[in-house]
């Protein structure tokens, strides 16, 4: 979804001293951080993917997640498309950084506003996914994507 849901249903963020801050109004930027998810929309997507990568049965195929059309989608934004970074290692498609790590290669998002933060990520070979958000961002070097971004690489 990309615009709010109903009055009081979204999270909301805060500042470093607690004070709440509004839901972000991205104007004429939507693909830029407009995306609202719940939840549930977040662990339904990690699904879709994890289930379009071959991983999982169809206990893993809730409705709405099967079929050649879905999965052709989920496999082309998961195409790299650009490399970067020493010797071109990492990669990013159309809609995740893709990675190597030591147990396989990794995919994942992050994002912030003011006074949210979002980490969605899941690694193609075995299945494991992490899905993270939190209601405040203090400060730019805050851990929270790197330790999502740990128990994604790091985790056998």
């Amino acid at each position: 979804r990309v615009r709010p849901g109903p009055e009081g249903t979204e999270a909301v963020g805060h500042r470093r001293d607690g004070t709440p801050v509004p839901a972000l109004d991205t104007g004429g930027f939507t693909a830029a951080g407009a995306v609202r998810a719940t939840p549930l929309d977040m662990l339904t997507f990690l699904e879709a993917h994890t289930a379009g990568a071959g991983l999982g049965g169809p206990e893993s195929t809730g409705p709405g997640l099967t079929g050649p059309t879905l999965a052709a989608a989920l496999a082309e934004v998961r195409r790299p498309v650009l490399r970067r970074g020493l010797r071109h290692t990492h990669t990013h498609t159309l809609t995740w950084f893709h990675h190597p790590s030591p147990y396989g290669p990794v995919l994942f998002h992050a994002g912030a506003t003011l006074g949210q933060q979002a980490f969605l990520g899941f690694r193609p070979d075995s299945g494991l996914a992490v899905a993270a958000t939190a209601t405040r961002r203090v400060h730019r070097a805050d851990t929270f994507v790197a330790t999502a971004y740990g128990l994604l690489t790091e985790t056998p």
